[in-house]
């Protein structure tokens, strides 16, 4: 334990790829790389440090970050596995959100995906410099070459191969290590290190002297050197390695296999020379500041997961910032401007607590107990105001309305908040039309882990239902009406007569109430009840059940009785007026319609125009971003987008994303109503 008391570095690896590729199995053999573990789980099994949570085991895939810490000497890295499928690619962005360094696992068999093009998106758009680790290269159709040709067309010329493999499939021993110019090779008695095989000295010396060309050129020192005939050390050449990694002009390839052994224990080494702790942006004050990974400075926390289960608890994930954390401390949440006491530091290794007595800066930690704390709370001393800077994230793919017993509904409320706690892509609204539940999810998948979820932590049966869509109502032409309520049951009646202009407005302008009463032929107390009853008769609708919107409501006389009128009878014959001048002057069914930012990769521009069209979408234009890829403009009807996420990403490969927001309301067709 005293390796956890000593590490001057701390920092943090994400490991993505796409579903498939052994990334839940390289978490398990970078750990047993560095002593952490005798021997690596099986995910069949469900052993290994990811992957044990029921519903990863049922569908075989990681649903959230997994995390565990290694040491390489002092040095402390903390590896945080993320999900390989699309639907969970927010779990990915909470990752590199407090990464120094992603490591993209790529598989030799299939290569380059769509999925890894998305993943590739994510790292360079959260701005985490990237290690590409080509797996599976003893696999029987492996095949090195094609997957780094494919690389090469993905990411570009800053893409750089450190090492080279030797052999493949049933053949594969080991790898040339470009940087020490030298054959690595395993075997059951162990590694060792010797002279490149006479059958890869030519592409070696080729691609060898390419990679040094690259580094040199980040030291203006080395550069000369080199060109004077000088090689430079391998530390020098690590060190501006790492600096071109952080500034995106060299993306560093190594290769190997987690299930041989081969590569993993190099890894592991590398990434702790050349992965750099990366400065942290937020705002302070309103102004944007760098907070660089200093165990000296003030305490600074970054929470980026909350798990949520009714036995094991609530335990809350931090970044350390900035600072240094031993034992119990007290801080403020930048959020609720609340205090917080942490106590049982902790660090995460699967699911399981393991006590520390001490964090850095780059370290991941662990707290129980924290019940205000939230995903991207900031935690810090009360005179720091700061405030976390983060990318756009990915738009909810469908909606989906909850069908539960009604007697289930407070408890499937209160159970689905839960889940957005520990699943911040999840949101959960109240439609106040159709008065039911609302998700909104990143895919179907993601629906189904939802369902599963509800079952087994708190016992609810749920199902989905095609969500709610919004139309509205609006008056065609000014009415001038009578709302007239006579009533006489014995004792007291009810009398109250308004007469009421109603006018219509713009959709988007909020109902207006005017007093034109004068002489007081609608006594003073019972003005308001008018308008509440107006304002009641709206939100029911008009002639085709959809709420009222835009318009105006002039009060100019009416008639009061000394004994029988009252506010509630006043407040029906608002209610009364209002319909009247509904089915005198007819409504105009309106729809919402939205401003949608569409990106996509210029291949992809013609299928996504054609289907914009098909949705009744008018295309207000066409940009380019900073990376290339086409920003389409356009007008949408809100009704054709409840499952627009899921079928861009079917035209797209998952690279297509969208955002929309309400932009103005027009006329619905006819079909709307029905």
């Amino acid at each position: 334990m005293n390796s956890i008391l000593r590490h001057p570095k701390a920092r943090t690896v994400a490991i993505v790829g796409r579903g498939g590729v052994g990334k839940t199995s390289l978490l398990d053999a970078l750990v047993v790389a560095t002593g952490g573990l005798n021997k690596a789980g099986r995910v069949e099994d469900g052993s290994t440090i990811a992957g044990n949570d029921p519903e990863e085991r049922r569908h075989h895939t990681s649903l959230g970050i997994a995390m565990a810490p290694v040491w390489v000497g002092e040095d402390k890295l903390t590896l945080l596995d993320t999900p390989g499928f699309i639907d969970f690619y927010a779990e990915v962005e909470r990752a590199l959100d407090v990464a120094d360094v992603a490591l993209l696992v790529v598989g030799a068999v299939n290569g380059v995906t769509n999925d890894t093009a998305v993943l590739w998106d994510l790292c360079r758009d959260a701005g985490v410099p990237v290690v590409v680790f080509i797996n599976m290269l003893d696999a029987e159709r492996a095949d090195f070459e094609s997957t780094l040709s494919a690389l090469e067309r993905l990411i570009g010329p800053t893409l750089a191969p450190l090492e080279l493999p030797i052999g493949l499939g049933t053949t594969f021993s080991g790898v040339v290590d470009l940087l020490a110019d030298e054959a690595i090779t395993y075997s059951s008695a162990g590694t060792s290190h010797g002279p490149v095989p006479v059958e890869l000295a030519e592409l070696e010396s080729r691609v060898r002297a390419s990679l040094l060309e690259a580094i040199v050129v980040g030291d203006d020192s080395l550069t000369e050197r080199y060109l004077e005939g000088e090689t430079p050390e391998m530390g020098e050449l690590e060190s501006v390695l790492g600096h071109l990694m952080v500034e995106g002009r060299i993306v560093p390839v190594t290769c190997g296999s987690v299930t041989a052994s081969i590569g993993v224990d190099r890894l592991i080494t590398l990434l702790d020379e050349i992965a750099e702790s990366r400065p942290i942006p937020m705002f302070e004050h309103g102004e944007l500041v760098h907070l660089d990974r200093s165990p000296d400075a003030d305490l600074v926390l970054r929470t980026f997961k909350v798990i949520v289960d009714p036995y094991v608890g609530r335990i809350v994930v931090c970044e350390v910032v900035t600072g240094t954390i031993t034992g119990d401390v007290t801080v403020t949440n930048a959020r609720t401007r609340g205090e917080e006491r942490l106590h049982s530091l902790s660090y995460l290794v699967g699911s399981k607590l393991q006590p520390t007595e001490r964090a850095v800066a780059g370290d991941v930690v662990a707290f129980a107990k924290l019940n205000n704390v939230r995903v991207g709370d900031i935690l810090a001393r009360p005179a720091r105001d700061l405030v976390a800077v983060t990318g756009a994230r990915r738009a909810h793919a469908l909606s989906a309305a909850v069908v539960a017993a009604p007697s289930d509904d407070e408890k499937v409320s209160t159970a689905l908040h839960r889940l957005v706690e520990e699943d911040p892509s999840l949101e959960v609204r109240h439609d106040p039309v159709s008065r039911s539940l609302v998700v909104d999810a990143m895919g179907e998948m993601h629906l189904q882990v939802i369902q599963e979820r509800l079952k087994r932590r708190y016992g609810v049966d749920v199902a989905w239902a095609p969500p709610p869509v919004a139309y509205f109502e609006t008056i065609k032409a000014t009415a001038d009406v009578e709302g007239r309520l006579k009533k006489q049951t014995g004792g007291h009646g009810q009398f109250a007569v308004v007469n009421v202009k109603i006018e219509p407005l713009a959709p988007t302008e909020p109902f207006e109430f005017v007093d034109a009463v004068v002489g007081g032929a609608v006594p003073r107390q019972y003005i308001g009840a008018v308008k509440n009853g107006i304002e009641k008769a709206m939100s029911h609708g008009g002639p085709a059940g959809q709420p009222v919107i835009g318009v105006r409501a002039t009060l100019y006389d009416g008639k009061a009785h000394s004994v029988d009128s009252s506010e509630a009878a006043f407040e029906t014959a608002g209610s009364m007026a209002l319909r009247a001048a509904l089915e005198k002057s007819g409504t105009a069914l309106l729809e919402r319609i939205m401003a949608v930012d569409v990106t996509v990769p210029s291949e992809h521009l013609g299928d996504v125009l054609t289907d914009l069209s098909g949705r009744r979408g008018r295309v207000i234009g066409t940009d380019q971003d900073e990376r290339g890829d086409t920003v389409i403009s356009a007008h949408v009807p809100e009704g054709e987008l409840t499952r627009y996420g899921l079928e861009l990403r079917a035209l797209t490969g998952g690279r297509g994303r969208f955002s929309a927001s309400h932009h103005h309301f027009a006329e619905a067709p006819k079909v709307a109503s029905k």
